[in-house]
């Protein structure tokens, strides 16, 4: 029988990566385990100013700095919800590409199962963008539970 000890929740704070969170907090009650919950933010660190015009500069540093501080308070919130469920939980922010991100995450924490939400891509938008989900499955080290969604968000229900 399979026990997990850590599960590591992946978070964007979309409402479809939101959809996730009870099946993460479920399997964490079941198996007693440590619930991690992870945010990947990705910056465009590579852009250090942009001129729209001679008048407008955008600080580009500045304005990702001000939207990692953001995250950081989501996911400082989000921790604190999880935990009046579980009692606890281990939160992470960490930046660069996601999908190599949870990735390492998992590798360095021992996560025995990552939890994340499909975002329901399809076709051209799916080949443009491809899925951090499906590339966070086929890298893994350990189980991963793939939470189909809507567009809207809500969990896909089962034609049972």
């Amino acid at each position: 029988m399979v026990a997990y000890k850590n599960i590591l929740y992946c978070t964007d704070f979309s409402a479809n990566s939101r959809a996730a969170l009870p099946q993460a907090i479920d399997l964490a009650k079941k198996y007693g385990a440590t619930l991690h919950v992870l945010h990947v933010y990705q910056e465009a660190g590579h852009v250090a100013e942009f001129e729209i015009s001679s008048d407008v500069k955008m600080d580009w540093i500045r304005v990702a700095h001000l939207m990692g501080t953001e995250m950081e308070k989501k996911l400082q919130e989000l921790c604190r919800e999880v935990s009046r469920e579980l009692g606890s939980c281990q939160s992470k922010m960490l930046r660069g590409k996601p999908d190599a991100e949870i990735l390492r995450y998992a590798r360095e924490t021992g996560i025995d199962l990552i939890v994340m939400a499909s975002h329901g891509l399809t076709g051209i938008e799916h080949a443009l963008f491809g899925s951090t989900a499906e590339r966070v499955l086929r890298g893994s080290p350990c189980h991963v539970l793939i939470v189909k969604t809507q567009r809207g968000g809500a969990a896909a229900k089962s034609s049972d």
